[in-house]
């Protein structure tokens, strides 16, 4: 029997290997590299890509529009949040609004980004920041509001500093809120820049595959896709990272 920490860590790599050998049998079924490319096609693409400064420009720029994206969306979703969850009029007023934004498609955004912010750099970070700060607003205001309410009345009673107050009470209760809004937008965020750049931008990863599509290079498509794939698997592992960290030292005092 494998202990849980050996399968934990065993899992992983055979559902990653068991989806590439499906990916090399239905390639080897399809038998055109125009249609299917091969894994070995692909990772001798992805070669090409890692080990030109070209590339790297492209995953730089792309990462770089993302995060200024994610990091604007949860500066103002923290504020907007805690407002939220701490006034329940503005909760009222907010949240259908708030509502309202998330169910608006990407699709939408871009079509309105050509105009409002033009072909270039800003539009993808934009539409990275529309696409999150609805979700996380939602989340960390119901984070607030789900506060145990007879800690608050404590803390009122022991007379506790405010910053005690929203850092130990408020955050705590926030927090795996925040986590989880987190989780769901870096697959999000990864997804929204990649196509952003693809429709309006002028460099960057989902440029970069929206120039080998019309020159049917495919294997680069697959390729490109790959590294956003890998960006994200990364980002999800520094999030942990920083939440294991973070939460330690937020919270022990």
């Amino acid at each position: 029997m494998l202990s849980s920490s050996k399968r934990k860590y065993l899992a992983p790599i055979l559902s990653v290997g068991f989806l590439v050998l499906i990916w090399f049998v239905a390639s080897r079924l399809v038998s055109s590299s125009l249609l299917l490319p091969s894994p070995g096609e692909t990772a001798n693409e992805l070669a090409r890509i890692v080990s030109s400064a070209r590339g790297w420009s492209n995953i730089a720029e792309t990462c770089l529009k993302a995060f200024i994206g994610l990091f604007l969306a949860l500066g103002f979703a923290l504020v907007a949040g805690f407002l939220m969850g701490l006034l329940d009029a503005l909760y009222d007023l907010l949240r259908p609004v708030v509502v309202i934004l998330q169910s608006i498609p990407i699709v939408s955004w871009l079509a309105l980004a050509i105009f409002w912010w033009g072909v270039g750099f800003t539009s993808p970070v934009n539409i990275v920041f529309l696409t999150l700060f609805p979700i996380f607003t939602i989340n960390i205001a119901e984070g607030v509001r789900n506060v145990d309410k007879k800690l608050v009345e404590m803390a009122r009673i022991y007379k506790l500093p405010r910053d005690i107050v929203l850092r130990k009470i408020y955050l705590s209760s926030a927090f795996p809120f925040i986590v989880s809004s987190m989780r769901v937008g870096i697959g999000i965020m990864w997804k929204s820049v990649a196509v952003a750049e693809f429709m309006v931008g002028t460099s960057g990863i989902g440029r970069a595959i929206s120039d080998a599509k019309y020159s049917i290079n495919i294997e680069r498509v697959f390729a490109y896709t790959l590294i956003l794939i890998i960006l994200g698997i990364l980002t999800e592992k520094l999030l942990d990272l920083i939440v294991r960290r973070g939460s330690r030292y937020a919270f022990k005092n």
